[in-house]
């Protein structure tokens, strides 16, 4: 091990100069002084909360076992824009630079080449003449039998298809995938007030003598190193590999998770082990020696164990029961007893970790260790489903499994809060004050004796603020907020940031940040100045919202607040800051990055302090992520290497790229029949060619309240179809989607499925108007996954066969009924409240549309626990009552929502590109009338 001579004093001035083109009310330079998981595993995941696939956790487990992934497996994408004006009607002056790497073009005026390139070039022609002139020569003679023509002025799939081209092989095949270096902050036990305390403390992963290590490092100090041992250890003469690791600030204590096997989108179980760094001894978590007895090895799988924030204790849920054990202990106190399949103590049951928490947790610590609380869900009245497995080929018989799950107008899980008190040992019960069948929110202790949290109605549209005192026992509450008053409902909501007393400022006690709407019905940062304030000061304000994840750090010395937004474009995402220090300066926005960069899509993570912080760039260029103080990693384009991290690998992907021509993509809006504007993006094959029609497929998804198509940078599905198949991709953001405000968002109140379809023929039939002399309109699909998937159904059955001929869905929901109680009420209240919404507007009903298709191509996972299969047979069923055929299914046996289930993945891929081909190659006209 070693350490570091330096102190933690101040290097460097935290300066951002305020560039030229800002539109900042600043004029002078900003100074500062120096001093988790689960993944959205739906196809068509997307930045926002808000979708139907969908706190910082006191101590986050780190997963170490995800390897590079190819990129659609990530998150939606989309490419670096060519011009955003370009249309067919420029076609003539298009050329082919790719500003996402900047790849030389060969489309200069011949005005402009050097005697040397003309004649070069000249020979070259020359010679390519000779050629053709031989081959027709050869050729003329030789009879052609092939049966099948193409008109000349139509473009089949397939037909762009080159030596330059990619295709969805590429794409799984991982040759575009940018493998990015291990890099965690560590948590500090308290946070850091001054950027002098701030090593940046981090852990990566270095591959010694052939196993990978563990290794923590400083920013401040790059000569700091401490190896925290290898990712596989022996126990009982058995090897097991770590899948995730947390790792304590001071370094002498480790907790491993193995052998976790995935539950729901953010649980899983398996074995969980300390290590103590001091000996080296591997010791696994157990609730207790006799509840091990008779177990292999005497292990058992837990839910979950973490570190409290102050890494006093270790807690962890064996079997829906909560455990807490002292930091040096081996002895575990059971705190709860009657854990079950019904009562779920500190951990979520399924419709809370979907669509409420986000987390496989369900437990919130005083930031001093000093008390926790944690929620019991009672799901005794919920009713079950049943998920069939049908891949075990150790059974001759089914085997299923049952699940808590509720649909809209059944019973919901009922909630209780439970206090710990550490510092007398004593569980107390909380009074919510909430009515019944009511929903648990967002919650957080603002101080060491102040838990903070929030609760709806059943339809999610009042929520009230509740704190609960712990010296006092009062539960008061603090804000109620009625969604009603902007006709929208109630989200899950993005972590607080809780603010700590400053006597020096005169500021004695704990106040919080929030993000809520305002006035005109934006998301913006509120201050409230003391725990039970019930007015909130206005941090931002402006037509743009705080996006992503919202408050990413916090600076203590200067009372600035970091946050990430969309308020240089709606599609992109900056950092920015604010300070509270200074009432007569409170609501001043700082820009923080280049706002010319207007296509830029940033995410950050800051250290404790603020002082350093992980900048990632997404795109419209290629991904790039780099570690270091914060002042460095504002412009990725210009990173000073010294004291930088560079995190992604990107040397092979970028001699890859260099043998493809890419397809070329623009940002775009429209302005429909009624004034609403609509963000779309078009991808484009390069090198278009004006004598030819394209076929077009538009891609969807529509949640309420999501946004799935930014700027970040993509070569996955969409891009392979443009670049393989020859085909110009539409992405379209209806309204009722998120980023644009509550009067755009509120759209989608009561009637899913309605606004999304209209708005998707409208932007269609207009882009095929505009460039109807390059478009094939015999051409034309539309496809999209789980909630896209509902869309693309809904869309073919109002369009009836006018726009669209081809359509794919993959998990759709076809009846919201079928769905989940807390997503579904949440945007139209229960189904005897809303009768026209459910079964006029949202289900699909007019199947006889589906006659009007060439094809219909729709997939499943039996054991989709988010979107039942049940959905996706009940609309086939329809389809074979009127007796059509036009349609194929592919069903992928105990697949859940993310079909990945024995390779799955990777055929969804090839089927919806090959079909798709087969689909604009004609292979599928006048067929729906046949027997199969």
């Amino acid at each position: 091990m070693s350490t570091s001579t330096h102190s933690h004093k101040r290097k460097n001035s935290h300066l951002f100069s305020q560039r030229k083109s800002s539109n900042s009310s600043m004029d002078k330079p900003f100074l500062f002084p120096d001093s988790n998981n689960g993944t959205n595993t739906d196809s068509q995941a997307n930045e926002n909360e808000n979708t139907i696939d969908e706190s910082r956790p006191t101590s986050s487990t780190i997963d170490v076992t995800d390897g590079p992934q190819t990129p659609f497996l990530q998150e939606r994408y989309s490419m670096a824009p060519q011009r955003e004006s370009f249309e067919f009607n420029d076609i003539e002056n298009q050329g082919v630079t790719n500003s996402f790497f900047s790849v030389k073009s060969f489309n200069r005026p011949w005005g402009e080449w050097s005697l040397p390139e003309k004649r070069s070039y000249a020979l070259l022609f020359a010679l390519v003449a000779l050629l053709l002139l031989f081959l027709m020569v050869i050729l003329i003679p030789t009879k052609f039998t092939s049966n099948r023509t193409t008109p000349a002025e139509t473009s089949p799939a397939g037909s762009g298809l080159n030596e330059r081209s990619f295709t969805i092989e590429n794409v799984l095949n991982g040759d575009f995938s940018i493998p990015e270096d291990t890099f965690h902050f560590i948590a500090p036990p308290q946070s850091l007030k001054s950027h002098d305390s701030d090593p940046g403390l981090y852990f990566t992963t270095k591959e010694i003598d052939g196993q990978t290590h563990f290794i923590a490092k400083q920013l401040f100090d790059e000569n700091y190193e401490v190896n925290l041992g290898g990712n596989r250890f022996q126990y009982e003469g058995v090897e097991f590999t770590v899948s995730s690791i947390q790792i304590n600030y001071n370094l002498d204590k480790l907790i491993f998770g193995t052998d976790l096997d995935p539950e729901f989108r953010h649980s899983s179980k398996g074995y969980y082990w300390t290590k103590d760094l001091s000996t080296g001894t591997i010791e696994p978590i157990v609730p207790s020696e006799e509840a091990a007895d008779g177990n292999e090895h005497g292990l058992l799988k837990l839910s979950y164990a973490h570190f409290s924030p102050a890494y006093n204790y270790i807690y962890f849920v064996y079997e829906n029961n909560l455990f807490l054990q002292q930091g040096n202990s081996r002895y575990s106190k059971k705190l709860t007893h009657d854990g079950s399949k019904d009562i779920f103590n500190a951990k979520p049951d399924w419709i809370y970790e979907e669509e409420v928490l986000a987390s496989d947790q369900a437990i919130w610590w005083a930031p001093d260790d000093s008390k926790a609380v944690f929620a019991r869900f009672n799901d005794t009245d919920v009713e079950d489903i049943q998920l069939n497995h049908y891949t075990n080929t150790k059974e001759p018989y089914l085997s299923s499994s049952k699940i808590k799950y509720s649909k809209p107008g059944f019973k919901n899980p009922e909630f209780d809060l439970f206090l710990i008190n550490l510092e007398n040992e004593v569980l107390y019960s909380v009074n919510t004050g909430g009515q019944k069948d009511s929903i648990l929110y967002n919650a957080k202790w603002i101080s060491p004796d102040s838990f903070r949290f929030e609760i709806t109605d059943r339809n999610s549209k009042i929520l009230n603020a509740k704190v609960y005192d712990v010296p006092s026992s009062k539960l008061l509450t603090v804000r109620t907020t009625d969604s009603n008053s902007f006709n929208g409902w109630i989200e899950k909501t993005k972590d607080i940031l809780r603010i700590p007393p400053k006597p020096e400022s005169k500021r004695m006690g704990y106040g919080y940040i929030d993000i809520h709407a305002d006035n005109n019905g934006f998301n913006h940062l509120f201050y409230y100045p003391t725990i039970f304030a019930k007015d909130g000061i206005q941090l931002t304000k402006g037509n743009w919202e705080v996006t992503g994840n919202g408050i990413v750090g916090y600076e203590y010395e200067t009372d600035t607040v970091f946050f990430t937004a969309n308020e240089i474009g709606t599609m992109s995402q900056h950092l920015y800051g604010t300070s509270f220090a200074d009432p007569s300066t409170i609501g001043a926005l700082q820009v923080i990055q280049n706002p010319s960069d207007k296509y830029d899509f940033f995410d950050f993570e800051l250290s404790s302090s603020g002082r350093y912080a992980v900048s990632r760039k997404l795109g419209p260029d290629a991904p790039m992520k780099v570690a270091g103080p914060l002042t460095k990693v504002l412009d990725l384009a210009n990173v000073n290497g010294d004291s930088v991290v560079q995190l992604t690998r990107d040397r092979k992907f970028k001699e890859t790229i260099k043998n493809y021509d890419l397809p070329i993509t623009s940002y775009k809006s429209m302005v429909l029949s009624d004034g609403i504007e609509i963000n779309y993006i078009e991808i484009k094959p390069a090198n278009l060619d004006p004598k030819k029609k394209y076929p077009i497929l538009v891609n969807i998804y529509g949640g309420p309240g999501s946004q799935s198509f930014t700027t970040k940078s993509s070569l996955a599905f969409e891009q392979s179809v443009a670049s393989g198949l020859g085909v110009i991709i539409l992405q379209i953001e209806p309204r009722g989607t998120g980023g644009k405000g509550w009067s755009f968002r509120s759209w989608a109140r009561g009637k899913l499925g309605f606004w999304e379809p209209r708005d998707i023929i409208e932007v269609t039939k207009n882009f095929l108007q505009k460039n109807k002399p390059h478009i094939d309109e015999n051409k034309v699909a539309i496809w999209g996954w789980s909630y896209g998937g509902f869309v693309s159904l809904k869309t073919v059955e109002l369009d009836n066969g006018e726009t669209f001929k081809y359509s794919m869905a993959v998990a759709p929901v076809t009846n919201w009924t079928l769905y989940d109680s807390i997503y579904t009420e949440r945007y139209m209240n229960q189904p005897s409240e809303n009768e026209e919404g459910y079964f006029g507007i949202s289900t699909i009903r007019n199947f006889k549309s589906f006659e009007s298709l060439k094809r219909l191509f729709v997939m499943h996972g039996t054991s989709d626990d988010n979107v039942h299969i049940q959905n996706t047979f009940r609309f086939v069923d329809q389809l074979n009552l009127l007796g059509l055929t036009n349609y194929d299914m592919h069903i992928f046996p105990d697949s859940d929502h993310s079909i990945r289930h024995h390779n799955a993945q990777k055929i969804v891929f090839q089927k919806l590109y090959y079909w798709l081909k087969d689909a604009f190659d004609g292979r599928y006209d006048n067929t729906q009338h046949q027997q199969l």
